[in-house]
């Protein structure tokens, strides 16, 4: 398993990790030009590589005092994340926010129409996963089954189990990790691959 964070990424390494030289470009694939955000305060990142069963992404940060919204997505493109095809966004929105008072949001975009996942996670408020300014979140790919029925995504906040979702986009088109809202720093940003 080759794990990539970003403290690796950035020269900083454990006793236990091994150096490993990170190419954007690879052998067949050329790393996009930075893509232009279009929302307010928008932090992308490119993925180092396509997404396999057995992948795992963890990302972790600070939000602003009397945050209203935390939103991360995973989304497909090439050069640019598609906004139109979002395999994965989790907002959660804080009692501050006057529209959305203190609930998480689970949804799909596929070629322009959301569609909100529902499940157990709609029983929590934002509050109740989200105790202070720090968030957490963890995102698993696994295989549904056989390889022809899809890829599942299981869903974590801190070290506790959310909900998964079945993507209904091709996992290799998945490119991009955004977050945005009332973020004042991501602090962590990992990459396990099978």
């Amino acid at each position: 398993m080759l794990k990539v964070c970003w403290d690796c990424i950035v020269g900083s390494r454990t006793e236990n990790e091994q150096e490993h030289t990170i190419q954007l470009n690879g052998n067949t694939h050329r790393a996009p030009p930075w893509p232009i955000s279009q929302y307010n305060n928008e932090i992308m990142f490119i993925l180092p590589k396509k997404l396999s069963s057995g992948d795992q992404i963890n990302v972790a940060g600070n939000m602003a005092n009397n945050p209203k919204a935390l939103t991360v997505s995973l989304m497909t493109g090439n050069m640019s994340p598609d906004y139109q095809n979002i395999a994965c966004q989790l907002e959660a929105t804080f009692p501050s926010n006057p529209n959305n008072p203190n609930q998480l949001s689970l949804k799909i975009v596929e070629n322009g129409y959301n569609e909100e996942v529902t499940g157990d996670y709609q029983s929590f408020l934002a509050t109740e996963l989200f105790t202070d300014l720090n968030f957490n979140f963890g995102f698993s790919v696994r295989v549904n089954g056989n390889y022809q029925s899809g890829h599942i995504l299981d869903i974590y906040v801190g070290e506790s189990f959310l909900e998964q979702v079945k993507l209904k986009h091709n996992i290799e088109d998945i490119r991009f990790l955004t977050l945005s809202g009332d973020i004042t720093k991501v602090n962590k940003l990992d990459f396990q691959f099978a």
